[in-house]
Order: structure tokens, then C-alpha cells, then sequence
């Protein structure tokens, strides 16, 4: 009896990918052996296939009869010397169907904690916890990652007691999916919800809470919050509710609903807008203020005040070359200026890219080794590539340039996992410059 990975029957578009471990259910004849002993072949086979792979980017650990005790060996594999080089490179993580209860959950949470490389994790159909204690653990280790999508659906166990003590926690700026379809909420949770789709803390893109019990009249209640509150969410699922006998009867409640869905996408639709204007605005005034703060000149000073004024009078007299004339201006009219390139933005998000852009130490490294001439020959790339190829990248998810991207040079304009780096750096500066959602007239 053994697991057998990459099965035929259920292979994902990534089984290819040097970079991906996928461990497909396992066959009938372990399932009719013991839990724990199951357990422990799947992940000695996850754990054997992850050390002949070294790298690895995703793993795809569906159905595979973990349990608690198998979701505690895995990590403490990937906390190891021997697991390190696939703990720094892993983006996502896929746990669905697989028993996982608060033993397992603590060890994701470890895993979790300060982790800037996770970009997706999925525990749909598994029991969890509904312990607070476990439960605030686990946000807490959320709020301190990069990840970007959260999947919980199809977990009925969860219910209520897990979203009253999960999302009034939820502070991560950088979580942008979050799935909570099929886990048995009931109305109950309405207004935690409600709360969290108000408040400035939620930044999230993507959320998912249908095939619940929330009742049309709770549906109404968190659509209309994100209708006056929110200016990030831009795919809201509240369908397929259970609707309550006393909701009226069916065209009303078909009235209500067409109203309300007439009102989540207009707001979505709006959201979408302002996101893109505010995203646009913000690249646009970094490279025009890297233009002008950056100029060349005497840049001893790394550390940069949070003052616009005193940032100003300091570029007037610190260039061995004449200062634009930009920084003649008076400090009102300077502002003035720079609110006109990004009019969207609110003047804190100007602020924000303004020290940025000031900053030199936020300027990408360069590379190291030699200088080389423009016209070199392809051998002499490669042989350079080669000499500082297991040098990680800094500043984002990105994994080691020698695994991203095997794609033939002609495919690369097309390769999903380089538009996604690209997508993702891009969102994590945002993120960090506070202009990733709309922030109003202020």
C-alpha cells in the first residue's frame, strides 16, 4: 500500500511544474487500514517527494489523510534544515479535506507567523477549532504574514463561535480573498461582518459568504454597509441563502433581493473604478517624484524626515548640479502641483509616495558581481547568471530567480507565474504606501 503521487485521475494544470508537489487522494487500500497509520505514510510520501524536489512553490495536499498528527510531522519537516529551502519559497498551500483539527491548526499557525512568501492557503473542508484561544493564535500569526487569499469554505463544523472570534481579530493589510462559503453561518454573525466590511482595516478584494444562513434581511444589511462604508470589495457572494419563512413571501423576496443586487454591483462597479484611478495615480506620482527627489546629487542622508517642507528645503541645497527649479516654488504651490498629478489620491496617500520616493533606500539593489558591457555574448550571460543564480530576491514573494520561470524565452511574455510577481509586487508597494483602496476627499 503506498500514495501515489500525480495521479492520473485528478491532475491539475501545475502536475508538470518541477516547483509543484500534488498528493492526490489516496487509494482505496489505505483508506481501509487505520487513520493514524494512513496519516503517517502520506506524509513520509509528501515529505520523501518534497526532498527530491528541494524547491517547491506549491503544494497541492488535498484529501490526503493527514489529520492532526500528520498536519504537526509535515511542519515540523518544513521547520527543519532539511525543509528550509521549500518553506522559503512556498506561495501556496492547500490543506482542503484533510481532518485538520487544532493540533494541525497551531502548527499552520506556526508556519504562518511572520511569513512573507505565503501568498494562498486553503483549509476548506476541515473541522478546525471553534476555541478562541486557537482561533486569536491564528489571526494574530495572519496579521503578521503577506498572505493574499484565505480559504475556509465547506466547513460546517466552523459556524458561528469561529467567525464572532476570527474576524473582529482580522487586521492583515495585505489579505485580499477571503472564502467563507458553506460553514453554517447563520444571521448571528451579521453585524461582525457588518463591522469588518466597515471598518479601514478590512482591505479585502474578494469575499465569499454564500450558501449560508444569513437570511435575505442580513444579506440586505452587509450589502448596504459596503454600499456606505467600503471602497475595496470588488466581488461580493451573498447568494443561495436559506430565507426565512417571515421574509414575505417569494416575489417579495425576489424584489428585495433584484434591489439589493442592483445596489452590490453598482457599489462593486464603483469600487473597481476608484481602485484602478487610485493605483494608476500612485505609479504615475512615483516616478515623477523619484524624478525630482531623487535627482543626482549628494544623497549622504538615508534617513528621511517626515516632513514634507524640510524634504523640500533639503533637495534645494543638497545637488552638485543646479536644483530644479520645482523646489523654488513655495511649499504651497509645491503641493498644489503634486495634488494635481494624482488628483484621486487623498493628501496623505500623496504624502506617503512623496517619502517614498524621497527615501534613496528604497531604491532596488543592484545585482552584484562585475559590470559587463551591453553587447556581451549569450555565453557570457549564462556563465554570469550561473556564478549568483541561488541569490534570493528581496522585497516581495518573489521565490529564487533559478526556479520562477523555466518557460522558453519566447513564452515568458504569456508565463502566469511572472504576471503574478509582477501583479503582486506591485500590490505589496501599494499596500505599503497606503494606496491601494480609494480613501476619499480628505
Amino acid at each position: 500500500m503506498r500514495i501515489r503521487l500525480f495521479s492520473q485521475k485528478s491532475r491539475h494544470k501545475y502536475d508538470e511544474d518541477p516547483a509543484t508537489v500534488s498528493s492526490t487522494t489516496v487509494n482505496r487500500g489505505i483508506r481501509s487500514i487505520s487513520t493514524r497509520l494512513a496519516s503517517s505514510l502520506s506524509v513520509n510520501a509528501i515529505i520523501r517527494t518534497i526532498r527530491r524536489r528541494g524547491i517547491v512553490h506549491r503544494l497541492y495536499l488535498g484529501n490526503s489523510s493527514l489529520g492532526d498528527a500528520g498536519c504537526v510531522r509535515l511542519f515540523e519537516f518544513l521547520d527543519s534544515p532539511a525543509g528550509r529551502e521549500c518553506r522559503e519559497c512556498l506561495t501556496e498551500l492547500f490543506l482542503t479535506q484533510n481532518d485538520i483539527g487544532p493540533r494541525g491548526l497551531l502548527a499552520v499557525t506556526k508556519f504562518l507567523r511572520n511569513n512573507t512568501v505565503l501568498r494562498e492557503l486553503c483549509l476548506s473542508g476541515n473541522p478546525l477549532t471553534r476555541d478562541p484561544g486557537v482561533i486569536a493564535d491564528f489571526v494574530t500569526a495572519l496579521n503578521s504574514s503577506r498572505l493574499c487569499t484565505l480559504q475556509l469554505l465547506h466547513s460546517s463544523f466552523l459556524s458561528d463561535p469561529f467567525v464572532q472570534a476570527f474576524l473582529p481579530r482580522l487586521a492583515t493589510p495585505y489579505l485580499r480573498q477571503l472564502d467563507m462559503s458553506a460553514i453554517n453561518m447563520t444571521r448571528a454573525v451579521v453585524p461582525v461582518i457588518v463591522e469588518y466590511v466597515k471598518s479601514p482595516l478590512c482591505r479585502l478584494e474578494r469575499l465569499q459568504c454564500n450558501a449560508n444562513s444569513l437570511t435575505l434581511p442580513g444579506a440586505r444589511t452587509i450589502i448596504n454597509a459596503i454600499d456606505q462604508f467600503n471602497y475595496t470589495l470588488g466581488k461580493v457572494n451573498v447568494d443561495d441563502l436559506h430565507m426565512d419563512e417571515d421574509d414575505g413571501d417569494a416575489e417579495d423576496r425576489a424584489i428585495a433581493w433584484q434591489e439589493s443586487w442592483r445596489i452590490l454591483s453598482s457599489t462593486t462597479h464603483r469600487n473597481l473604478v476608484y481602485k484602478a484611478e487610485v493605483r494608476a495615480e500612485a505609479l504615475t506620482l512615483l516616478r515623477c517624484c523619484r524624478a525630482l527627489y531623487l535627482r543626482s546629487g549628494n544623497e549622504e542622508q538615508t534617513r528621511v524626515s517626515r516632513s514634507f517642507a524640510s524634504i523640500s528645503s533639503r533637495r534645494r541645497s543638497s545637488y552638485y548640479l543646479e536644483p530644479s527649479l520645482f523646489f523654488k516654488l513655495p511649499t504651497e504651490l509645491q503641493l498644489m502641483v503634486i495634488a494635481f498629478l494624482a488628483p484621486v489620491l487623498s493628501h496623505q496617500q500623496r504624502m506617503h509616495i512623496v517619502y517614498y520616493a524621497a527615501d534613496p533606500t528604497t531604491l532596488p539593489g543592484l545585482s552584484p558581481g562585475p559590470v559587463v558591457q551591453r553587447t556581451r555574448s549569450k555565453h557570457l550571460d549564462i556563465m554570469m547568471r550561473g556564478k549568483n543564480e541561488r541569490q534570493p530576491l528581496e522585497g516581495s514573494w518573489r521565490p529564487p530567480e533559478w526556479w520562477e520561470c523555466q518557460c522558453p524565452h519566447a513564452y515568458r511574455s504569456t508565463c502566469f507565474c511572472l504576471r503574478r510577481w509582477k501583479r503582486e509586487r506591485k500590490d505589496i508597494w501599494l499596500t505599503q504606501v497606503a494606496c491601494d483602496t480609494w480613501q476619499g476627499d480628505c
